[in-house]
Formats: structure tokens, sequence, C-alpha cells
């Protein structure tokens, strides 16, 4: 490092000095000049703490990136699991489908269609899924119901679904459709 004079007082100065001491000054602006074993430490550590910064937010950003891809692919193939459960289901239905109806009478044909509905639901009660389809006299739940009409029903003081219209269904509790019911009047 070398001294930038503030003022022109340093120059004076010098100018007064003899040549001893000019020399001795020269020594102390050199020595000013060169950095000491600590200052050139301290350079080499801070180089390297560059460095591993440099190399860990590399790492981040590459971590970030392959999270964010892993999270796209599970979202896209999330419902994988469900679709190959419901495979066997539509191949009945095309089975159904493909039976000659002059063949066969209406009554084979509704038993094959409730053989396949009832493959349906269980593979729906695998996945978790619950019907919501309330009797008459359960007590409304809003979370789980949804009331299409009132019917006047001095029977209940709360209200309650009288009559189901159709069935709701959950996924793990969660309501996916709440079922459609009727709801008793408190008047």
């Amino acid at each position: 490092m070398s001294r930038i004079p503030i003022d022109d007082d340093d120059d004076i100065e010098a100018e007064e000095l003899g040549e001893g001491e000019r020399a001795a000054q020269g020594d102390r602006d050199d020595a000013q000049d060169q950095p000491s074993n600590d200052v050139l430490q301290l350079q080499a550590e801070r180089n390297q703490l560059y460095e591993r910064l440099a190399r860990v937010t590399a790492d981040y950003q590459n971590s970030r990136r392959r999270l964010e891809s892993e999270m796209d692919q599970r979202v896209q193939y999330a419902n994988s699991t469900l679709i190959k459960s419901l495979l066997p289901v539509i191949d009945n239905f095309e089975r159904a489908l493909a039976v000659d109806t002059e063949k066969t009478d209406a009554k084979s044909i509704l038993r094959g269609l409730q053989l396949v509905h009832d493959q349906w639901i269980n593979v729906l009660k695998q996945q978790q899924v619950e019907e919501i389809a309330p009797e008459p006299g359960t007590p409304f739940d809003p979370t789980k119901h949804e009331a299409l009409m009132q019917q006047h029903n001095d029977q209940y003081t709360e209200p309650t679904v009288t009559q189901l219209f159709q069935k709701g269904y959950a996924l793990h509790g969660r309501t996916l459709r709440p079922a459609q019911v009727a709801v008793s009047k408190t008047e």
C-alpha cells in the first residue's frame, strides 16, 4: 500500500529530513507497502471462504431445482395408483358393452353391471374414499350435506335430513362432494 499525502505538510517535512532520516522513512514506507503474514493469511482465508460460499450456493440452487423437478413429477403422477386400480373396472365395463343384447337377457346384463358397480365401490374404498349417504333422521351437517330444499316436518326440532337425493363422497375424512339432501324446516 502506498501512502497518499493528505496535505502538503508531509512534503515539507520530507524536505526538512536529512538523508539518514529519509532512508529510515523510506524503509518504513516499504514495510507499509508489503502486507504482513497475518494480512496474507487473512486474505487467503477470506478467499477460501468465498469459494466455499460459492460452492454451497451452487449446491443449494441445484438441490432446489432437483426438488422442484421431483415435486412436478409427483404432481403429474399423483393419481397413477388410482388410475391403475380403475383400469380393471373399465375393462369390465367394456366387456359389458360388448355383450350382444339379442343373445343375452336384461337380467344377466343388470347382474353384470351390479358386479362392475361393486368392483368400482371396492376400488374407491381401497383408495380411502368413503360414501356420505345420510339416512332420514340424521342431523344436518353443512360440512357433509348440501341442502337442496326444506320440507316441513313437526317431528324434528333441529335441522335434520329428511330425504337423500344424491350420495356424497369424502377422501380421508375430507368432503369431496357433499350429499344432496332435503332438510326439515323448523318453524
